[in-house]
């Protein structure tokens, strides 16, 4: 995978990680009592992304922690353009 592929990779599932936690945090599952470990999670995820878009296990993984994401929040169902 080029540098350019695994930029647009890195975007891509960065984008959709966030995507995730605005609408957990919308509907109210994650609340300030959560925000510290959230944004924890959030820094170290998307601080290490475009290493971890260097692996070749990254699409497998990265689609079995947007579907484990997807069981929280319903994005997929609200959004039908998305299907993890």
């Amino acid at each position: 995978m080029d540098v350019h592929e695994r930029l647009a990779l890195s975007n891509f599932y960065r984008e959709e990680f966030l995507r995730h936690i605005e609408h957990l945090q919308a509907a109210g599952i994650l609340d300030e009592s959560h925000q510290e470990v959230v944004e924890k999670a959030r820094v170290a995820f998307t601080t290490r992304l475009d290493q971890l878009c260097a692996l070749q296990s990254l699409p497998a993984l990265a689609e079995r922690m947007l579907r484990r994401f997807d069981t929280l929040s319903g994005l997929s169902a609200l959004d039908p353009r998305q299907r993890h």
